[in-house]
């Protein structure tokens, strides 16, 4: 009879071994699951992202018949787990030209990157890195920029400026955003 209730307990005991590491596992990949997915989530999206959308740069009333303005480029972005708020992501040249047309180009020189400036005194831009100057209209008067300075998409409405600042592949010929 003692054989048959050591039999009977070692079957209890199994048992419940059993059931202890079937929920134990359970509980293990519930934790699991969420600590897994933060670390491969990061990784199957874009590293930053903005809204790419047009932005708001200011009023066309602060915009002067060929006198650049220079305007720093706020939007919100995502970075892996972080979201940022309106912070600066880059800046664009505003131009209105003596047909009211209101052009924006991109500060970053198409040759290597650099930043360009307004030479006041000159009436041109400049890139100080590699000596290449643009007139007004952004056109190349000399120096090795491949390109002219990047246009970027802009709109009015209600007497507000918008851009879609975009950045575009550097050091060759074509315009293509990067």
């Amino acid at each position: 009879m003692k054989e048959k209730l050591d039999e009977c307990g070692n079957g209890r005991r199994t048992f419940l071994k059993a059931c202890s590491l079937f929920l134990t596992s359970l509980i293990g990949i519930a934790y699991g699951i969420p600590l897994i997915r933060a670390f491969i989530n990061p990784a199957l999206q874009k590293t930053v992202i903005s809204s790419s959308g047009l932005v708001e740069v200011g009023n066309i009333q602060n915009c002067k018949v060929n006198v650049p303005r220079k305007v720093a480029i706020k939007d919100s972005r995502n970075d892996a787990w972080t979201k940022y708020p309106e912070t600066v992501i880059g800046a664009v040249w505003v131009v209105r030209g003596e047909d009211d047309k209101i052009t924006a180009f991109s500060v970053i020189c198409p040759h290597l990157g650099c930043g360009i400036d307004w030479d006041k005194d000159s009436g041109r831009f400049v890139c100080p890195c590699h000596d290449s100057y643009f007139d007004i209209k952004g056109g190349i008067l000399s120096g090795p920029s491949p390109r002219t300075m990047d246009t970027l998409e802009t709109d009015i409405k209600e007497g507000k400026l918008f851009v879609r600042y975009q950045k575009m592949k550097l050091g060759i010929a074509e315009k293509i955003p990067g």
